[in-house]
């Protein structure tokens, strides 16, 4: 009779080392929630001032249209970090090209819905652009700063 073998972690195809995916995928899980969150809370700040020059700049159709920026950049922002969550449970280098992948997505993705809204006249798409870019850069710091804080391992010796 022989004994069942233990179980074991799966190797990691480029290092060759092992890796415990219950770990791993605790610490993307951590990692997006972190990130989400830190890119979150200073894109909205940043969005309700772009709101409140907007409005004093345009009028209500100046609010309309920063708020309409705003909402799109932090939807489309919101998708790199909802992609790790997804892929949390993968291989770390699957969960990393996913991360690569949706960040090009997303820059895609906010040039076309910026193009729509610019053939579709249905806002004032400058306007729009004052509260995108401000909008996705304090999003894109945020996360960046709510990673760095995380102080997890990023490369398993």
């Amino acid at each position: 009779m022989t004994s069942p073998e233990p179980d074991r972690t799966p190797e990691s195809p480029l290092t060759g080392t092992s890796h415990s995916s219950a770990a791993t995928t605790a610490q993307v899980l951590e990692a997006s929630r972190a990130m989400l969150r830190g890119g979150l809370w200073p894109a909205l700040v940043v969005a309700v001032l772009a709101a409140v020059v907007a409005g004093l700049l345009a009028g209500v159709t100046g609010v309309v249209a920063a708020i309409v920026g705003a909402v799109v950049v932090i939807g489309v922002c919101s998708l790199g970090p909802l992609v790790m969550r997804w892929t949390a449970a993968a291989d770390p280098m699957v969960v990393m090209a996913a991360a690569l992948v949706s960040m090009m997505a997303k820059l895609g993705l906010l040039l076309v819905v910026f193009l729509v809204l610019q053939a579709l006249g249905v806002v004032d798409t400058r306007i729009a652009a004052l509260a995108l870019g401000p909008t996705a850069i304090a999003f894109i710091a945020g996360e960046v700063i709510a990673f760095a804080r995380l102080r997890t391992p990023t490369i398993a010796v």
